[in-house]
């Protein structure tokens, strides 16, 4: 971690290279223990973005195994579960990662800007989400013979977070998969385009191309929607937890302190929110498996077990 304290910018752009170059050794050196996690794709609709991995514990701990989901950044346009190299043990990291902390672990692809627009990708993790629980038979391999359909957990992390939230403040899911969720991370997300407010979390082009402007990206991102969130749904946003690098860029650090003031205000107390030590927005992923900067994970971990 030291040598991304040394990276004196926090602008994505800038630092994404660095710090890929970083721990791209260090995965390398678990590599084997990355693979040696057991993991099956499958396609959960009708195109090549419709597929997801499903990454099951080495080990049973005994008794009904956890659901965990993870949804990937990109800014709109890009993201994979499966990266090209030196980050092709990107997203493999998280999905052996949260599998050895016992929980059978979900990354779904979903579809990109500009072939699509708002709110196709939130629709999409929706989709993987009820696809699974559709197809339960999937989360069975080897010593996972009983799976918990009613402990099901979700982290977001940056645009994945928005499209976490976006699937949740729209209600998209069914009420009684909804109802399921035990607990719901959002990992520094852009909740907002608002560039005077909180300067830019990602680039107008992109934000006017997905949402069809500027003003209609102000009005569908997560803090407004928030803002217009139905009372009677209140009950569905008990269980979020919020985190975010220290490290962050400035204006996903103001937009994070917005979305927590707001959600705090909604639910009429604190949301808590975990700090990753030392990390910057690129960091926190890459970092799983790692051996660095994993106590963030450790405790998201003690967070959701809490709720099993």
């Amino acid at each position: 971690m030291d040598k991304i304290a040394e990276l004196k910018d926090t602008e994505i752009s800038k630092i994404i290279f660095p710090t890929i170059g970083h721990f791209a050794p260090l995965l390398e050196e678990k590599r084997s223990l990355i693979l040696s996690t057991p993991r099956r794709t499958f396609k959960y609709g009708s195109t090549d973005r419709h597929k997801l991995d499903v990454y099951y514990p080495v080990e049973s701990a005994g008794g009904k195994t956890p659901i965990l989901f993870f949804v990937y950044g990109g800014g709109y346009t890009s993201g994979s579960r499966n990266l090209p190299a030196p980050a092709d043990l990107a997203y493999a990291n998280v999905g052996a990662y949260f599998s050895r902390q016992g929980f059978i672990t979900i990354i779904p692809d979903y579809r990109l800007s500009p072939e699509v627009t708002f709110p196709a990708p939130a629709v999409d993790v929706r989709d993987a989400i009820v696809w699974i629980t559709q197809n339960s038979h999937s989360l069975i391999h080897e010593n996972i013979t009983d799976v918990d359909l009613d402990s099901l957990f979700i982290i977001g992390h940056s645009v994945g977070a928005a499209n976490v939230a976006t699937m949740v403040l729209l209600s998209l899911l069914p009420e009684d998969i909804q109802s399921k969720f035990r607990g719901i991370v959002l990992i520094s997300g852009p909740y907002t385009c608002d560039m005077e407010a909180v300067g830019p979390t990602f680039d107008p082009e992109v934000a006017k191309q997905f949402f069809g402007s500027l003003e209609k990206a102000k009005e569908n991102t997560p803090l407004s929607l928030l803002e217009n969130f139905p009372k009677d749904h209140i009950p569905t946003l008990e269980r979020i937890l919020l985190a975010e690098s220290e490290r962050d860029p400035e204006p996903f650090l103001r937009v994070g302190g917005l979305f927590q003031e707001a959600l705090s205000t909604l639910l009429g107390k604190q949301v808590p929110k975990v700090i990753a030590a030392g990390h910057n927005h690129i960091s926190i992923t890459f970092a799983l498996m790692s051996g660095q900067g994993e106590r963030w994970a450790e405790e998201v971990v003690e967070w959701m077990k809490v709720a099993i």
